[in-house]
């Protein structure tokens, strides 16, 4: 079950994990992910004690650095190798409210842990302690699931109790091709009846959407949003575009969906709380789809990438800064507002392709 490239750094932190008198497991997606044979650089460690003097030892031994998250019991240890590991001690969890972060204690029953996951083909366990390496524990049928294809909530208030998981949802369904389970089917096509996603914060909604437009069958996913209505809750008219299959970087897709909902795309790529670095050039791209305006500075590659693929037709001139500046306007003797317009009118004919050099454009203004 344990892939071989795994195996010998698994074995090694359980039998540590053991002397410390742990108990130890790889847990949810990883779990599903070496029963599919896929690859990941991302494993979900549980630990029936505290595991901080475990997550001190990886980095010692193959070094890397680690990050402690105290609300939740979590470690996020990454390896100079490349691979991550997040460190919990096992626990339970429950909703003081719909929508709103769990709270959690700990709990030395690996099943309480388990239950607490969204879907059954993410609750299940793998030992990693050297005297049952390797033994799956499988309390709520994920392998089965797995093998009929099946996306399963593990209770009926599980919509309720975290609404981002009806994104989740559909992101794996999307992901592997699966399809709902009946009953969780029927409660989520509820859930949004009742519209649970919106007692969700915009913060947390963000995460979830940011982690669909990574994935590769995007398409898939947002097909299933259409289905299940789910994109009203994203943004109003939202929709899909091919064009999003023509480039993976999820910055780029932002930038086209904005560029495609037209005079409210700009209050969509605010509305996810981005950081700064991240949203301005999508932001920026979408300001000059919706001058349709040659712009006035040099645009960054990304910016060019996201107006490309919304206006295919468009030439690569007129991309590139205004090629008459204000100060050039001044010295052929314009002034006040006829420099502004005379602007505009250059900038708009270079986005159109009717000027296409600095010779053209002063040409035409010499007319």
């Amino acid at each position: 079950m344990i892939p071989e490239k795994y195996r010998e750094q698994l074995y090694t932190v359980g039998e540590y994990a053991s002397k410390l008198g742990l108990k130890a497991w790889v847990v949810g997606g990883a779990v599903r992910d070496f029963y599919l044979k896929r690859d990941t650089l991302d494993i979900d460690l549980a630990f029936s004690g505290n595991q901080e003097s475990v997550a001190g030892f990886c980095v010692k031994k193959w070094g890397g650095g680690k990050h402690k998250f105290s609300r939740f019991y979590t470690y996020r240890v990454d390896l100079a190798n490349g691979l991550k590991l997040d460190m919990i001690r096992t626990r339970r969890e429950k909703y003081p409210r719909p929508g709103c972060l769990p709270e959690v204690e700990p709990s030395p029953n690996i099943k309480d842990d388990l239950f607490r996951r969204d879907f059954t083909t993410n609750a299940w366990c793998c030992s990693i302690n050297p005297d049952t390496f390797g033994q799956l524990y499988d309390p709520f049928g994920a392998q089965k699931d797995i093998q009929n294809g099946l996306v399963r909530i593990l209770h009926d208030k599980s919509f309720l109790d975290d609404p981002t998981r009806l994104y989740r949802a559909v992101r794996f369904a999307g992901r592997f091709g699966w399809k709902l389970a009946p009953k969780t089917e029927r409660l989520l096509r509820a859930a949004v009846k009742e519209e649970y996603p919106l007692l969700v914060s915009r913060d947390r909604f963000s995460h979830e959407f940011l982690k669909i437009l990574e994935e590769p069958r995007v398409k898939d996913i947002f097909a299933l949003m259409e289905k299940y209505d789910l994109l009203k809750f994203a943004w109003p008219g939202l929709a899909w575009n091919d064009v999003l299959l023509k480039t993976n970087s999820v910055q780029e897709r932002i930038g086209i969906l904005a560029c495609r909902l037209g005079d409210s795309g700009g209050e969509f790529i605010r509305s996810l709380h981005l950081p700064v670095n991240f949203s301005h050039e999508a932001l920026d791209a979408w300001k000059v789809a919706q001058e349709k305006l040659s712009p006035l500075g040099v645009l960054s590659l990304v910016k060019k990438n996201i107006l490309h693929l919304v206006f295919p037709e468009i030439p690569a001139s007129a991309l590139e800064p205004c090629f008459v500046t204000g100060r050039d306007l001044k010295e052929m003797g314009f002034a006040g507002r006829h420099i502004s317009t005379e602007l505009t009118g250059l900038r708009r004919a270079q986005w159109e392709g009717k000027i296409k050099s600095r010779a053209e454009a002063l040409k035409q203004l010499k007319k």
